[in-house]
């Protein structure tokens, strides 16, 4: 089972943490400590696969315990947790300690909290599986030790290409958002969710290998979590063979879809179908049910994270899906939008 390793040295956070986790029942097994020191020691003696702390430490800096929790144990994903007020002095060692995910407290709900934490066991089992595949191809390879050089150098190389790209794609992003000020807050909420729309594009575009079932399972993964509110579902009509190119634009563009369900409403259902439309064209039918998103008139309750950035967020993701789509059919019925959409097979282009 995977283990996860939280510190909360605030008392009444420990204990709201210990007491959710008692009802909740977590897929994972799990030790919550006041102490830093403690979950160093729990890093050198045994496997964990995600370290989450809090910044705000007594005795270490944030960026010394992560520093060490980094050298001490490399492979395991690490989570930061802070306030709002610190979001600047963290911002100055994530990428030095090489911190996956940045949660933000006082969670509104446990969401908040177990969301970035089933985030990073997700990543962690994908570069486990990662590094699987790379011992199994190369089994039968002999590599001399400049080869394995060349190798790093290479991977350390592209890692740097990555983070260039990000920068300059997340800098272009910004842009199309309207808030002038936004403050230390604002500034985290719109990055993190840019940068969370650039890592789908990248694990589904450029590395994903176009396989159904595993893009089921990623969404899946990532977005249903029924004792939140949040539910999603997909199946594929039979007969409907989707090449792997196609299925990676159309994984991307749920991910997009469903991200900004998740931002806007919080709770949500939703429910896709795919089939193939004819010899031209696949039909993707993405339906949100919001209904457990509205207040006792009948109105609907925005999430207040992201309330400010909502008509930036919904015509971002309008752009994003015409970039992939070739005809959208769009319509509200009964507490739900849906949204159907023809994307072209590879080999019929259409003359717009």
């Amino acid at each position: 089972m995977e283990f996860v390793v939280i510190v909360e040295p605030d008392e009444v956070g420990r204990k709201r943490l210990e007491g959710t986790f008692q009802s909740e029942k977590p897929s994972f097994s799990y030790k919550i400590t006041e102490k830093p020191e403690e979950a160093l020691d729990i890093l050198e003696q045994q496997k964990v696969d995600v370290l989450v702390c809090e910044t705000s430490l007594s005795v270490l800096s944030g960026r010394e315990f992560f520093s060490m929790a980094k050298m001490i144990s490399p492979d395991t994903v690490r989570v930061a947790m802070t306030s709002a007020e610190h979001v600047k002095d963290i911002l100055s060692f994530l990428n030095e300690c090489d911190i996956y995910k940045l949660i933000m407290k006082p969670c509104a709900s446990f969401a908040d909290f177990i969301e970035p934490v089933n985030a990073a066991l997700e990543y962690r089992r994908l570069k486990k599986q990662a590094k699987l595949d790379l011992e199994q191809a190369n089994m039968n390879i002999f590599f001399s030790e400049e080869d394995f050089q060349r190798m790093e150098e290479s991977r350390q190389e592209n890692i740097r290409l990555y983070e260039q790209a990000a920068d300059v794609v997340m800098t272009m992003l910004k842009q199309h958002f309207t808030i002038e000020e936004m403050g230390p807050m604002g500034e985290y909420v719109v990055e993190h969710y840019l940068r969370d729309l650039l890592g789908y594009y990248l694990e589904t575009m450029v590395h994903g290998n176009g396989n159904y079932l595993m893009g089921y399972n990623q969404l899946k993964n990532e977005f249903h979590h029924e004792g939140t509110g949040q539910n999603f579902q997909m199946m594929k009509k039979e007969g409907c063979e989707i090449p792997p190119e196609i299925f990676r634009q159309i994984l991307f563009l749920l991910m997009t879809l469903t991200k900004a369900c998740r931002q806007i409403l919080g709770k949500y259902a939703v429910s896709v179908t795919i089939e193939t439309a004819s010899e031209k064209f696949f039909v993707v039918r993405f339906s949100c049910d919001y209904s457990n998103s509205l207040d006792k008139n009948g109105k609907i309750i925005y999430s207040e994270e992201y309330k400010e950035f909502r008509k930036d967020i919904i015509d971002l993701t309008e752009k994003i899906t015409d970039s992939i789509v070739y005809r959208t059919v769009s319509l509200e019925k009964e507490n739900r939008y849906i949204l159907n959409c023809a994307i072209e097979r590879r080999n019929h282009r259409v003359d717009s």
